[in-house]
């Protein structure tokens, strides 16, 4: 079974903002997306059987949160298969309809249930926001001016669908008022501050543009050469918490340990975010001195963590967490997922081989150690060049 179409490709544009990433995978001609599709098939081709109809439906789904969790299984999948692991795909579970993604075999003997989850991406609301936002970008992609590309500062999101009609034509009409010699030389004397800006306006979303030389040598494909902003609230932590605690409570009781495997595509991921996802989120206590300054230190962690609430430890069927930030084929070659013991459960799990970074507790010190390990990479089938250089 082929997870791309077999058609002859000559599409050599970057990627559009709204366009599913499905889509533009399976239509590009440019050579990493070649090579991105030839290991993706090859991994696909590992997979069992009589599991393929079905992920390669969700993998190929326009929804990118569909195609994300189906390429996050996949990946799971070749990961373990290359540490020497077997898995078996949507194993029956004795006492519930449901079916978790893998049961993982260490040599003959079942050693625990693998059920994956995607954490980050945007509520139905935000989703149809951000999709007005990618429309507006993709039209300024449109525009071409021979002189100048463009650096764009947004910021919220757009409550109704921006008149982006409007737009171009404003956004052109203030490139024709501008002198490029002017505009390079404030570039070449890295005077960045006084260079013109175009700003517009829309229901809760503010666009700020301002002019990039063609002959900085930042010409790219795309109109808009730098894109910064912010959208919404980053909340990693909660997000990573509701995403494991659903996968937590679906299975009761189980017969084998199971462990999460969740993949956090937001914006931002640090140790940070993990620790409060998992034990709470951490509180910091403020006071005031006699000369009206402010000392402060780290507080209590509320119970709100994936094992510890308000009345202690909970989700004790919960043995580990295997956590790993924005991966995707590009950065499989250089993201490592880490694996996290439950530090409540009287035993952890037993992988003696496991061969991947590991957090475990620490009885004596009551803390989180964490033992170094191999890179994913060298479990996966990855040129030894990836990721490669953007052409």
């Amino acid at each position: 079974m082929r997870l791309f179409d077999e058609i002859e490709r000559t599409e050599t544009r970057p990627r559009n903002e709204r366009e599913p990433t499905f889509d533009y995978w399976n239509i590009s001609a440019r050579e990493p997306i070649e090579v991105l599709r030839e290991i993706v098939q090859e991994w696909f081709d590992s997979y069992p059987a009589d599991a393929q109809k079905d992920l390669c439906a969700r993998f190929r789904s326009p929804i990118d949160a569909q195609h994300q969790a189906a390429f996050w299984e996949l990946y799971l999948h070749e990961l373990f298969s290359g540490m020497g692991y077997r898995l078996e795909v949507h194993p029956t579970v004795v006492g519930t309809p449901n079916h978790p993604d893998y049961l993982v075999y260490s040599g003959k003997e079942p050693t625990f249930y693998l059920e994956a989850t995607v954490a980050g991406l945007p509520s139905q609301e935000g989703a149809g926001a951000e999709a007005r936002l990618a429309e507006v970008l993709d039209l300024v992609n449109k525009l071409e001016d021979p002189n100048f590309v463009l650096e764009l500062q947004h910021s919220g999101l757009p409550g109704s669908p921006p008149p982006c009609r409007e737009l171009l034509p404003r956004l052109e009409a203030w490139l024709n008022t501008l002198e490029p010699g002017e505009i390079e030389k404030t570039w070449k004397d890295n005077d960045f501050d006084n260079l013109p800006r175009f700003e517009w306006s829309h229901d809760g979303l503010t666009l700020s543009f301002a002019p990039i030389p063609r002959s900085s040598g930042m010409s790219t494909a795309r109109t808009l050469a730098i894109t910064m902003g912010e959208g919404h609230m980053i909340t990693p932590d909660e997000d990573m918490r509701h995403a494991i605690g659903r996968k937590a409570k679906k299975y009761g009781e189980l017969s084998l340990p199971l462990v999460v495997a969740v993949n956090y595509l937001g914006d931002h991921c640090d140790a940070v975010d993990i620790n409060n996802a998992l034990f709470g989120s951490e509180t910091i206590k403020v006071f005031g001195r006699r000369d009206g300054s402010y000392d402060w230190h780290p507080g209590h962690r509320q119970p709100n963590g994936v094992w510890f609430g308000r009345k202690g430890p909970r989700n004790l069927n919960l043995s580990g967490i295997l956590i790993a930030n924005a991966l995707n084929p590009y950065s499989a070659g250089t993201t490592t997922p880490q694996l996290f013991h439950n530090p409540y459960l009287d035993k952890m799990i037993s992988l003696p081989f496991y061969p991947l970074p590991q957090s475990v507790p620490d009885k004596a010190s009551q803390t989180m150690q964490t033992m170094n390990g191999k890179e994913a990479k060298e479990f996966l089938r990855l040129p030894s060049t990836w990721p490669p250089t953007p052409d």
